[in-house]
């Protein structure tokens, strides 16, 4: 931890709010909150950023959906988020709303001074929008002539937009990746960002003619700003908002993100801070994508996870533990409820759960004097959660749990307490310095149930971690 800054400033995503949160955005967010709590637990000051994006065509097109007006739709979906992560016992530092008076008044003054710098140009462009994605599409990205992402068909359109000239920083953006001044994990991600560059950057769309719902574009009413240039720039305006150590100072450390969004932070938002002459983020991490049950996850097709119903069911620190510990964060993977069940009832009910009632009943059981010693967390799994290796950390863990299990099945500590109470004691007294080191180890990942744990290491008195369902 000594090369780590006094700060250590994370984000996610600001989510779209044209419907309520899904188990994809509570994955990326306990990812973030996960390693807050690591920096956290390591003595080093935190602001964890997180929250929702509110502008835009959908935003608009699903507030009338809902006979409501855009500000009564977004006002609505919004506490929903805030409860999710609240459900998921996510400790974020800052929750950003786009629709935030002084978001959106520093955003203007940003897109002033882009102005002012000679990188905006107002000209006329035609091409394939898609509402969906709201962005224009090249053909050689549609599949079947139509938005791989929505599977539907974009729309004609022409219209005079003002563009960013991000075709002005293909060299820096190339040369800063290159030596690692900005980082893109995993691997595989950076290598395509780099190829994409190499093949010559576009300039984008930062506005949109007639779109209503957003914030207007300074000097021009007739023209709103591009939602990605308003999301992009929470990052920057959340410094201000929130009064923590000024962007110039202290960029984000880390961007956690899907990997489709990666374009937009890896390329244009780069591009945006030193066309604006501010420091970049020091790293970008593109996780993989979710299927459900082998299909991928969609509205029509019913199976999407509502992480607050999953709570309720099985609690925050089981959904939190399934999630990281089902498949490496960088890579794609399946998940499902039944996943979700399996976890609960083999690794925590029967593996961790199981542990710690055995160990404690026969401590009191054999009368052994233990001493609650809180111990520093391993560096070694510390490394491995910077690393975002969430998967490879838990399943490390749990090799202390399954080692835990098997002592007791070896040794036979109620065997022992028959003919050797010595040996008996020493062995509960190692199992339960085992089980400090455990709750130790678990607290980033699942806090309730490592103040439950410390808690019962110290008043010995067991109660059940997880209760059979």
């Amino acid at each position: 931890m000594a090369n780590t800054p006094k700060l250590f400033f994370i984000t996610t995503p600001i989510y779209y709010v044209n419907d309520k949160p899904h188990i994809g955005h509570a994955y990326t967010t306990i990812a973030a909150d996960v390693l807050a709590r690591l920096y956290r637990q390591s003595g080093k000051d935190v602001f964890f950023l997180t929250g929702t994006d509110e502008h835009g065509a959908k935003i608009a097109a699903a507030a009338r959906k809902a006979g409501q007006a855009p500000q009564d739709f977004v006002d609505e979906l919004a506490p929903t988020y805030q409860k999710a992560w609240e459900d998921l016992d996510v400790a974020y530092d800052g929750f950003i709303r786009t629709t935030n008076h002084e978001h959106e008044q520093i955003v203007k003054e940003l897109v002033q001074k882009l102005n002012a710098a000679g990188y905006l140009e107002k000209r006329t462009y035609e091409g394939l929008y898609c509402e969906g994605c709201e962005r224009f599409l090249k053909r050689d990205e549609l599949v079947d002539g139509k938005c791989p992402d929505h599977h539907s068909v974009p729309t004609p359109s022409s219209e005079e937009n003002y563009f960013f000239l991000l075709s002005k920083f293909a060299d820096r953006l190339r040369e800063k990746i290159e030596k690692n001044e900005l980082i893109i994990e995993p691997r595989a991600r950076r290598n395509e960002i780099l190829g994409k560059i190499k093949q010559g950057l576009e300039d984008v769309s930062v506005s949109r003619a007639g779109a209503g719902w957003g914030i207007p574009f300074p000097g021009d009413d007739q023209q709103t700003i591009y939602v990605w240039v308003d999301a992009l720039l929470n990052y920057y305006t959340a410094t201000r908002i929130f009064d923590t150590e000024d962007w110039e100072k202290h960029p984000a450390d880390i961007h956690l993100m899907a990997k489709d969004i990666l374009w937009f932070h890896a390329v244009i938002w780069p591009a945006m801070l030193m066309a604006l002459e501010l420091p970049l983020t020091q790293k970008i991490f593109a996780h993989g994508f979710f299927t459900i049950d082998g299909k991928k996850m969609s509205k029509s097709v019913g199976n999407v996870i509502d992480p607050t119903k999953m709570v309720e069911k099985y609690g925050a620190d089981a959904v939190r533990y399934a999630l990281l510990r089902e498949f490496p964060f960088g890579e794609d993977g399946d998940f499902s409820e039944k996943i979700l069940q399996q976890r609960y009832e083999r690794d925590l009910a029967d593996g961790l759960g199981n542990l710690m009632q055995r160990v404690l009943v026969m401590i009191n059981k054999y009368q052994v004097k233990v001493q609650y010693h809180p111990i520093e967390i391993e560096l070694t799994l510390q490394k491995e959660v910077e690393k975002l290796n969430f998967e490879l950390a838990l399943r490390v863990i749990w090799e202390g749990v399954h080692r835990g299990n098997t002592i007791i099945a070896q040794r036979k500590p109620w065997e022992l307490a028959q003919k050797d109470t010595k040996e008996c004691a020493k062995v509960l007294c190692s199992l339960y310095d085992l089980l400090i080191a455990i709750n130790k180890q678990i607290e980033p990942f699942m806090p309730q149930t490592a103040k439950k744990m410390r808690d019962q290491l110290t008043t010995l008195k067991p109660e059940p971690l997880f209760p059979r369902l």
